[in-house]
């Protein structure tokens, strides 16, 4: 319909089809990975392809030191994206491995984040801008105690629960990619529709606003003196850091953010669903690598005082959009040397 061609129409259009219970016309079911051996490669990349992420089972032997993990999730890439039997290769051979563990630490010192905070869906790199890396691979040492369960939220089945016109509108209109100063760290420029297109690849992205999820219940600790047990509180707050450009008029601004607010929405009561129908948990020894262009990932809290390690590698492939213009220097978002200084736009 031509009154849908306003952004403002649009907003009220899906304002009605939310209704009174504040659901869209269909769930975004969450995505479960299946567990896949080490070293069955292609079926690794069949069940990549096919659900957005994977479970390789076994990878680490017990007993194995940190110092091995560390080197197990620097070959994890090389070993899956190695250009055989139609798998991509891998541009990003000397990416860095980050030790999560140490990285939450170092949040922590910066008011980010608490070790055994939680993790709303989100995607990685987003630091990176338009060059996030297209794969990510995460390495269980050690699990935690209590909690730190993950669930994923595949896009291809979220634009499915959307209306069609909201897609579209998500397709078309330009908005303000960039991570600033309201996530876990100032990253790269980065302007354009949310939902992208390389070739038939669907190119997605989320990142959350830190300050805001700090207050929510399924962010602190389990360990927390202040936490109130329970699941996601969707429809609480804008979470999401998409924002209009900068030189949006006001009126423009207004119509794009309360459209962006109705996507955010739905998003938590994805959340919500993914929470209880799709929670799913990596013992020591296993790898979890997704789609970071198709789906978004959490964690749940956990028990801050215990032992939790995990091992990040961010990947670049030949399926994606190329390097970085500097190289894959970093694995990890709270690298200054890469990400210091604002973004510019």
């Amino acid at each position: 319909p031509l009154w849908l061609n306003s952004t403002m129409a649009m907003a009220r259009f899906l304002a009605l089809t939310l209704g009174a219970a504040g659901v869209l016309r269909t769930s975004a079911l969450p995505t479960v990975p299946r567990r896949v051996a080490s070293g069955d490669w292609d079926e690794v990349m069949l069940a990549l392809r096919k659900d957005g992420a994977v479970i390789v089972t076994g990878y680490v032997l017990e007993n194995s030191t940190s110092s091995d993990f560390r080197a197990k999730a620097q070959q994890l890439p090389r070993d899956l994206f190695d250009g055989t039997a139609g798998r991509p290769w891998l541009f990003s051979s000397d990416a860095p491995v980050s030790a999560v563990h140490e990285e939450l630490e170092e949040a922590k010192k910066r008011g980010k984040y608490l070790p055994g905070s939680g993790l709303l869906p989100h995607t990685d790199g987003y630091v990176y801008g338009d060059a996030l890396p297209d794969f990510v691979a995460l390495l269980c040492q050690e699990a935690s105690q209590e909690g730190g369960g993950n669930t994923l939220i595949d896009g291809r089945r979220f634009l499915q629960s959307l209306d069609p016109e909201l897609v579209r509108w998500l397709e078309q209109t330009s908005v303000d990619l960039s991570e600033g100063d309201q996530g876990i760290t100032v990253g790269r420029a980065a302007l354009g529709p949310v939902i992208q297109y390389h070739g038939e690849r669907l190119k997605w992205r989320r990142q959350i606003n830190v300050e805001k999820a700090q207050r929510t219940d399924n962010w602190k600790p389990l360990d927390h003196e202040d936490r109130t047990r329970g699941q996601h509180d969707s429809g609480a707050r804008y979470l999401s850091l998409w924002k209009p450009l900068p030189n949006a008029s006001e009126q423009e601004a207004q119509e794009i953010q309360q459209t962006l607010e109705l996507v955010d929405l739905h998003l938590q009561k994805a959340t919500g669903l993914a929470e209880r129908e799709g929670l799913f948990y990596l013992r020591s020894g296993e790898a979890l690598i997704l789609d970071n262009w198709r789906l978004l990932h959490s964690r749940q809290p956990y028990q801050g005082r215990s032992t939790r390690k995990m091992w990040r590698i961010w990947s670049w492939t030949s399926e994606g959009s190329g390097l970085p213009a500097d190289g894959a220097q970093t694995s990890q978002p709270l690298n200054d040397a890469v990400f210091g200084g604002h973004a510019e736009l």
